[in-house]
């Protein structure tokens, strides 16, 4: 795909990898080094940081999986997880950002950064439920999802990374799709609060700061085995019908004709992006899934019309792989 090349001469990104499984034919490509300043070159083993591909890949199904096994409801009032603040808003509508929270909020500014990890979350699920409004339109909110990763916590009493290994262990999911890389990954963006590019470490700040381990970012993964885990997350007996059901909540759906998942995208298909520049696309009548990776926010996010040149690669590629 010689346009994901050309978009390294352009600047866009240091490096991109790809995957597709279509008719039960595999194929990858990758393309690049570390960063812009290396000679280094990545290969299709190389894990990047998916940002809210994360959602995505952990979050969502492991709910998905505690529907169907009625271990919980998706209309079940997240109150009983947060008993100290009255609320109105349910699991699923954190899953499919209609709760009425804000989109972002910079908790590590808002949190003295000498208070330790629990302290951290405590003043999160504080500031959080402090900024709670009655709008219930749909509104991405990554702060949905930390809340969502904190009541996983409460289910399961483990930390993210630890249900999520569990997770795939008991769904024969194996894939190194992990929040502990032990390679060198892709840089992203600078990060002034660290003073370096973050190198095996999660882009996002508030992900950082609440220990590179949550629900809404902080998994790292290659295209294959984000393709991978998505064709055998298909195949499980649980996840298609609940999705079905909720109409792949917590998922993205493609509308319109100018979708960042192809200017041709069926509206059965789902999918999800990444801020660094990640995104995957699933079509489950077929079962074709593909992933196109890429560190498009190194070495600033500000690079001059970088959401509309991604969105285009986006939709070159995606055209591309399903048509």
């Amino acid at each position: 795909m010689d346009f994901l090349q050309k978009n390294i001469d352009s600047g866009l990104y240091p490096a991109y990898q790809s995957a597709s499984l279509k008719n039960g034919v595999f194929s990858c490509c990758h393309g690049g080094t570390f960063d812009f300043d290396s000679t280094e070159k990545i290969n299709d083993s190389t894990q990047f940081d998916l940002a809210s591909l994360t959602k995505a890949i952990v979050t969502v199904p492991i709910f998905y999986e505690l529907f169907y096994s009625k271990k919980l409801s998706e209309n079940e009032n997240i109150s009983r997880f947060f008993r100290d603040f009255a609320c109105n808003v349910t699991i699923v509508e954190l899953l499919n950002h209609t709760s009425g929270f804000p989109a972002w909020l910079p908790f590590y500014e808002l949190i003295p950064a000498e208070k330790s990890l629990e302290e951290r979350k405590k003043e999160v699920v504080k500031i959080i439920f402090g900024h709670k409004t009655s709008d219930k339109t749909k509104c991405y909110s990554d702060l949905n999802y930390l809340l969502l990763g904190f009541i996983l916590e409460k289910i399961f009493n483990q930390p993210i990374d630890e249900i999520f290994k569990n997770f795939k262990e008991s769904n024969n999911l194996s894939f190194d799709l992990t929040y502990r890389p032990k390679e060198k990954t892709p840089k992203t963006a600078f990060s002034k609060m660290r003073g370096l590019f973050p190198e095996r470490e999660v882009e996002d700040e508030n992900s950082w700061f609440l220990g590179g381990i949550t629900a809404h970012a902080g998994v790292f993964g290659n295209a294959s085995e984000v393709v991978g885990y998505f064709d055998k997350l298909l195949k499980t007996p649980w996840f298609l019908p609940v999705a079905q059901k909720l109409d792949f909540a917590g998922f993205d759906r493609p509308e319109g004709d100018d979708s960042n998942y192809g200017k041709s995208a069926k509206k059965r298909y789902f999918g999800h992006l990444g801020f660094t520049g990640t995104a995957f696309l699933v079509d489950p009548e077929t079962n074709s899934t593909a992933a196109l990776l890429t560190n498009s926010t190194h070495p600033t996010p500000e690079k001059p019309e970088r959401k509309e040149r991604i969105k285009r690669v986006r939709q070159q590629f995606f055209d591309s792989t399903f048509l």
